[in-house]
């Protein structure tokens, strides 16, 4: 947003040269508005306009909204990567799933019928040694396989209990900083989105529509130009000769064509320096005239920016 002034200045020559008889305290100046310039953050297409010039606006009035495709688009990337971190949180928190439980609890199965039926076979084989039925060699083998089928059920029943514990801390930790991460994405892609909708700072008047919707804006091609309520103030020269009979906190009874009657500023500043009449309230006998510009504050409702104004000091 940029402050301007806009200064409504048509008629302004004439109305200040048919003063010609005003007495000599009589001052001469305008009515100057500080209108702010509205614009987005960030350039885009134009594809909403809701404020009309003329009307008067609240803070936080919705104004133009621009174009958004890329940014609800990034919003939902964000929203997705939310839910597959969580996801995978999830199941490291809970350890493994089910399907997997159930697998190695059927491998400890097999190795507990395995093993049965290897140890039964090596008791029957010790048997027939005593009677002189097998050989050594036999009773070794039954003896290496029960010893085989019995380290296979240990090593099942160890893995079974590892499928069932949870993930380390640190995966947690690790898959917990990725869910920060994606919801701090999320975040920037909301304010993004939220961005492409340009509201009214203040309650203001819409004084110019600048673009219209289809039409490109950005951060230096502002939309509207708006007109704060109270920003509009007095403008008054007052000359080099006069200059020491005044000074901030004077007040002046103001006279212009539709002022309402008993209108008055309160003098806010004088400039340091001095500087010719401009040409916009000079007359004739005027032109070469050194003035000091002076702003003032409007004690009452203050007429549109560009009218000009007549000042006669007050006791």
């Amino acid at each position: 947003m940029r402050l301007s002034r806009h200064l409504l200045l048509a008629g302004l020559v004439l109305g200040i040269a048919a003063c010609s008889d005003q007495p000599d305290d009589t001052l001469h100046g305008y009515a100057e508005g500080d209108f702010t310039a509205i614009a987005p953050d960030a350039p885009g297409r134009i594809v909403e306009t809701l404020a009309r010039e003329g009307a008067h606006v609240a803070a936080g009035d919705t104004l133009f909204s621009l174009d958004a495709t890329a940014e609800r688009a990034a919003l939902a990337a964000a929203e997705a990567r939310i839910e597959a971190a969580l996801a995978r949180f999830d199941d490291a928190a809970a350890g493994a799933r089910s399907p997997e439980i159930e697998a190695a609890r059927d491998q400890l199965d097999q190795a507990d019928a395995a093993a049965r039926e290897a140890n039964d076979t090596l008791t029957r084989t010790r048997e027939l040694f005593g009677d002189g039925h097998v050989s050594q060699a036999r009773l070794d083998q039954a003896l290496a396989a029960a010893r085989t089928a019995n380290a296979r059920v240990a090593e099942m029943r160890q893995r079974l209990s590892l499928v069932q514990l949870p993930a380390r801390e640190n995966q947690l930790r690790a898959l917990q900083a990725e869910i920060a991460a994606a919801q701090a994405e999320r975040e920037r892609a909301e304010y993004a989105l939220n961005r492409r909708t340009v509201a009214a700072p203040a309650d203001a008047a819409v004084h110019r529509q600048i673009r219209f919707a289809g039409e490109q804006a950005g951060p230096a091609q502002p939309v509207y130009e708006l007109l704060p309520d109270g920003a509009v103030h007095a403008v008054l020269f007052i000359p080099e000769t006069g200059i020491g009979g005044h000074a901030a906190g004077d007040r002046f009874a103001v006279d212009c064509d539709g002022c309402a009657a008993g209108l008055t500023v309160r003098l806010a500043s004088i400039a340091d320096a001095a500087e010719f009449t401009p040409p916009v309230i000079y007359s004739d006998n005027e032109r070469a005239r050194l003035v000091y510009r002076a702003e003032a504050r409007f004690e009452g409702t203050p007429p549109p920016p560009g009218t000009p104004l007549r000042f006669r000091p007050q006791p």
